[in-house]
């Protein structure tokens, strides 16, 4: 009875959104939007709302009062902003739910101990952080948005240090994995042109499966990879497995077309999606590529000829991120001069 009344597209999109989330459905309305019958939508930033709303449920009453606002209006208000024109990325999606589950972590402790929010003081907020694992500190969203509301006054949640990258692989290992990606053709593509570009740019997978076939600019005598408007010149053996990769992709894409309307240069099992980035992981991991100690690698190494600003365009990342990579890599180059003049 709940549809009665409601347009033909209405009922479509409303019943599409009360089936089960299976493979099936998702490929149907895949179709439907491909078709132009559905509008298109991101189905991570469409699930975080009744995510949150199933989490909200099992709360205890008195806390909800306080986690329904911030879970709606501040979380999920934030995410719709900064995610208007791309994509949520599963990393994203986690913290968000991270910080809900924190916030309520820490409602019930104050419950447990019979102190208001209101009169909660910063050693007491130290206490309990201290006292449980490093992600209670994701807290600090919760405390940002509850001083804005005035529920509670004076509270900061110290900042954790960035812990610098402890996993590298030697020279040799390196080069021996960039020679299979490159030269052995007993290898996936997929996996030769994911490794070879983590490789040699220290790219992550989130990054590399936002890659499209649009983003490879091809003139015939060079290629280039499209990286949020920078372009990042590839070296001719990489950029013969970019236009193999391509080339199989844009074969599969015609089949595609009627179910996907992104040409996904490393896509999923579900033609609208690309790769899961955890199975991407594990595919280099089982054909030999150690994706976290090359990724390390290659930036630490371009780091000690690039300056921050320009690493932040060669690899995709942030300029914080960058930043910090430039500062390991003059330490572990002033260290090494220091140890050369004491001998």
């Amino acid at each position: 009875m709940k549809y009665v009344g409601a347009s033909k597209e209405e009922f479509t999109h409303r019943h599409l959104d009360d089936l089960a989330n299976t493979p099936t459905t998702r490929y149907i309305r895949d179709v439907l939007v491909a078709a132009a019958v559905l509008p298109s939508r991101d189905d991570r930033l469409e699930a975080l709302p009744r995510w949150a709303d199933t989490f909200l449920a099992q709360a205890p009453l008195p806390h909800r009062k306080y986690l329904t606002p911030f879970a709606h209006w501040f979380l999920l208000h934030r995410i719709r902003r900064i995610h208007r024109h791309r994509p949520l990325r599963a990393s994203t999606q986690h913290q968000m739910r991270s910080r809900l589950r924190r916030a309520l972590e820490l409602l019930d402790w104050l419950d447990q101990n019979g102190i208001p929010l209101g009169k909660l003081t910063q050693p007491e907020l130290e206490t309990w952080l201290e006292e449980g694992p490093e992600k209670r500190r994701e807290v600090r969203a919760f405390i940002t948005w509850a001083r804005s509301r005035s529920l509670a006054d004076g509270l900061e949640v110290p900042t954790a240090p960035v812990a610098a990258p402890t996993v590298f692989s030697t020279d040799e290992d390196q080069a021996d994995q960039l020679h299979r990606c490159l030269s052995d053709e007993t290898m996936p593509l997929d996996v030769r042109t994911a490794g070879a570009l983590t490789l040699l740019f220290g790219l992550q997978n989130t990054r590399l499966l936002e890659l499209t076939l649009h983003d490879i600019i091809d003139n015939d005598t060079a290629v280039a990879l499209n990286l949020n408007g920078h372009r990042l010149p590839l070296p001719p053996e990489v950029a013969q497995l970019v236009r193999a990769l391509r080339d199989q992709r844009q074969k599969r894409w015609q089949l595609d077309q009627t179910a996907s309307t992104t040409p996904w240069l490393f896509p999923g099992q579900e033609p609208a999606r690309p790769l899961g980035a955890t199975y991407l992981y594990l595919k280099l991991r089982r054909n030999g590529i150690a994706p976290l100690a090359s990724r390390n690698t290659a930036r630490l190494a371009l780091a000690t000829d690039l300056p921050a600003s320009v690493l932040a365009d060669f690899t995709s990342t942030s300029i914080s991120n960058s930043t910090r990579w430039t500062g390991y890599a003059k330490r572990d180059w002033l260290d090494y001069i220091a140890s050369r003049k004491q001998r």
